[in-house]
């Protein structure tokens, strides 16, 4: 076989996970890059189910001042996914998360773009199953034109986008609050 090619301009790093390792790879290099952020985090996702670590990574950064973006489908393929989704809501809206809701069809991208630097991009979603039942991988990308580049996309799509307020949110009707607590039971499997 050839060598493959080298490129002096950016490095990527593959990152697995799975049922079968014994580290939540995927997770925890994320929630690293969430962290590291200090002017902005643009996520895409078309499930947003995330875990402790993952969700107090996304409000701590908010809260300390970091321009964070999450985008979700308006309506995704699963009823009990986006009410789940939907309970989380609350709690990120409140620490200063801005929440788009994709409306020009369904949004299945699974991206994170932090500072103009790292971009992450695969199959893993911002949910349980994918960081520790799901086979997944992810490429994370230390390079500044595809940030850049994926910045970009991100801001286009909000022209296709609705944002959540937090007034919306809490004005939802009660039926729907309390799908949202029945489905948030189901959250770790979900």
């Amino acid at each position: 076989y050839p060598l493959p090619a080298k490129h002096a301009d950016n490095v990527v790093q593959i990152v697995s996970s799975g049922p079968d390792t014994d580290w939540e790879s995927i997770m925890q290099g994320m929630a690293t890059a969430i962290m590291s952020a200090r002017d902005y985090v643009y996520m895409h996702t078309p499930y947003f189910v995330p875990n402790d670590v993952i969700l107090n990574a996304i409000t701590v950064a908010a809260l300390s001042g970091t321009d964070v973006r999450l985008m979700i489908p308006v309506r995704s393929d699963s009823r009990l996914s986006d009410a789940c989704t939907f309970s989380y809501m609350g709690e990120i809206l409140e620490a200063g998360v801005k929440v788009y809701q994709y409306t020009k069809g369904f949004l299945h991208s699974k991206a994170i773009v932090v500072d103009d630097f790292i971009a992450i991009v695969g199959s893993a979603n911002l949910d349980e199953r994918s960081f520790n039942q799901n086979f997944e991988a992810n490429a994370f990308i230390y390079d500044k034109a595809t940030s850049l580049r994926l910045k970009e996309l991100f801001l286009n799509d909000i022209t296709n986008s609705r944002e959540l307020s937090f007034q919306d949110w809490d004005n939802r009707k009660r039926s729907q609050k309390i799908k949202e607590s029945f489905a948030r039971l189901f959250s770790p499997i979900i």
